[in-house]
């Protein structure tokens, strides 16, 4: 026993040696890039600007000439190819004397921003999954995602509660409206992807899921008094910084409760630096949202909104108006005296750490763009996407309908549904009646007679939006057809889409089944078909309450 002790103090001592000249080259890694770097070079650092390929080459020429003239410190991408993004992305890296931190809005993975990668469920979707190990395999996924495509930071996951269905803006996004779940859900996703080795970004502080308006558009107000938000709004973030958040994402928010000026919370210093750091003692990286936002710009001088941010409190200044003029303002405000220079290199080295400790400081290896669709693509992404779909299918109501046995049924193909038809003639043979939604009025007679001799009915309403705003896309005279076949005919119906708007239907009682999917993916169609038939279980619960019958937390398991 001595000697194990001995040998374990031993242990000891040569991790923490090891650790302590670990820091002592990140120390000396650091202050050397500063002493490199002017005044401008450092609150250049702090920067990131949006790059969007698809809008041309000019604009990636525009990017490339910031990066080159400022030195900026990162990027955060938007919408292209995987191949247009690696040409660019290894085009831009070799323009930075620093490896720049790219980041992105990979929210359901990083198909949100590049096409012909695996989509993932929004958040939503997954909010009404069971089992929160998968939403850590999700989150472990996304990070494979990232590290393969050379993307350090993702500003994910949402913890918004959205407890308000009429939300424009975070409605999907959101993880649900039961603050302990959104948390939950958050963590598993947040850890699969720290645990990946990339940032990830707790957003929207201090919560935008209350809100009717678009921060895109102009300045909500979370009308809420200061009680009821640091119980709710503010329970997902201070958890889960409890639990080791890399980053936070301030919001353009009006808050009165919180603080009395008409400016966005991004660019309250009681917000960013008062409640984020000081009462909820966050020490990692604060990042504002957009910068050019109407949100953000709302009664502001537009070249100092990234100034007045970062006397905020805000570490990272993404996507200002104006990289340069926001730059300029930013010395000046040095040079006044209004912002020391040991505040811009603290900020400074503090964006400097989280690359040094992302491998940044060993230079950046350009990505290779032959087979990147094949390497993130993956056997195990296909895979885990239908798992995710199957998880979260949720049923709402069975009049001892389910499983169908039938060998032959009338179904009514709203939108496309290509592949849960497909799978549907996989049990019995399908007659198939294509509605249009715009067509509904002139062919509701023909209809009725085509389903004179059915007694089984399937519905698969497919196409819609998620946003109340639109109606949730879908139209009333189809919405209304539908509510009256329910008297006279046994209905399945299927909804692709927000489960919100199962509310638009009148008659929820005399369906003989009612089936949310959460998306129109061919995943959701596929296990939709499955499960109607008897072939997989329904396993998942709403995130979120449609009226008092189907409250949050409901669904039938079987």
């Amino acid at each position: 026993m001595k000697n194990f002790n001995i040998m374990l103090i031993a242990s000891l001592l040569v991790a923490g040696s090891i650790c302590a000249n670990a820091q002592e080259s990140k120390r000396k890694w650091i202050n050397k890039q500063i002493k490199s770097m002017t005044l401008r070079r450092q609150i250049a650092q702090l920067f990131i600007t949006g790059c969007y390929p698809e809008r041309g080459e000019e604009h990636v020429n525009k990017i490339s000439n910031i990066i080159r003239d400022e030195q900026i410190g990162g990027i955060i991408w938007g919408e292209c190819s995987p191949a247009m993004y690696v040409k660019t992305l290894n085009r831009l890296q070799s323009q930075a004397n620093i490896p720049l931190l790219i980041t992105i809005d990979a929210e359901w993975g990083i198909a949100m921003r590049l096409d012909s990668v695996v989509k993932f469920p929004q958040q939503l979707t997954l909010g009404a999954i069971q089992d929160n190990g998968l939403i850590y395999e999700f989150g472990a996924e996304v990070a494979e995602q990232c590290r393969k495509t050379g993307i350090h930071f993702n500003f994910a996951p949402v913890v918004d509660i959205n407890s308000n269905p009429d939300n424009p803006v975070i409605n999907m996004r959101s993880f649900g409206e039961n603050k302990y779940k959104v948390t939950e859900k958050a963590y598993s996703y947040m850890k699969g992807m720290q645990d990946g080795g990339i940032l990830t970004s707790l957003k929207h502080f201090p919560g935008h899921g209350d809100t009717d308006k678009d921060s895109h558009k102009e300045l909500p107000t979370i009308a809420h008094d200061k009680k009821h938000i640091n119980d709710n709004e503010l329970y997902p973030f201070r958890e889960l910084i409890k639990r080791g958040a890399t980053g936070v994402m301030t919001a353009h928010l009006r808050i009165p409760a919180l603080f009395e000026n008409d400016i966005p919370a991004s660019q309250s210093k009681e917000i960013c630096t008062g409640l984020l750091q000081k009462k909820l003692k966050f020490k990692g990286l604060t990042v504002t949202d957009a910068l050019e936002m109407k949100g953000a710009l709302h009664n502001r001088d537009t070249s100092k909104v990234a100034l007045y941010s970062l006397m905020a409190g805000n570490n990272i200044l993404e996507i200002p108006v104006d990289v340069k003029k926001s730059i300029d303002e930013i010395e000046k405000a040095v040079i006044n005296g209004e912002i020391s220079k040991r505040y811009i290199r603290k900020n400074c080295k503090k964006i400097l750490a989280a690359k040094y400790d992302l491998g940044l400081h060993k230079g950046f290896s350009p990505i290779n763009p032959q087979g990147i669709l094949e390497r993130l693509n993956t056997e195990h992404a296909k895979t885990l996407r239908m798992k995710l779909a199957e998880a979260s299918l949720t049923l709402l109501s069975n009049k001892n309908i389910l499983p169908l046995n039938a060998t032959k049924v009338k179904y009514i193909e709203i939108g496309n549904g290509k592949a849960f038809k497909t799978q549907l003639e996989k049990y019995c043979k399908i007659d198939t009646i294509r509605l249009k939604p715009e067509t509904v009025k002139e062919n509701i007679d023909s209809i009725a007679v085509s389903l004179s001799d059915a007694e089984t009915v399937i519905i698969g309403y497919h196409n819609t939006r998620p946003y109340a705003r639109a109606n949730f896309g879908m139209d009333t005279l189809a919405v209304d057809f539908i509510d009256s076949l329910t008297i006279k005919k046994n209905i399945v119906l299927v909804f692709f889409g927000n489960p919100y708007a199962i509310s638009k239907f009148k008659n929820h009682e005399k369906f003989a089944a009612i089936i949310v999917a959460y998306d129109n993916s061919d995943e959701a169609q596929i296990c939709s078909a499955n499960a109607i038939f008897g072939k997989q279980k329904f396993k998942g619960k709403l995130p979120v309450s449609i009226n008092e019958k189907y409250r949050e937390d409901f669904g039938i398991t079987y």
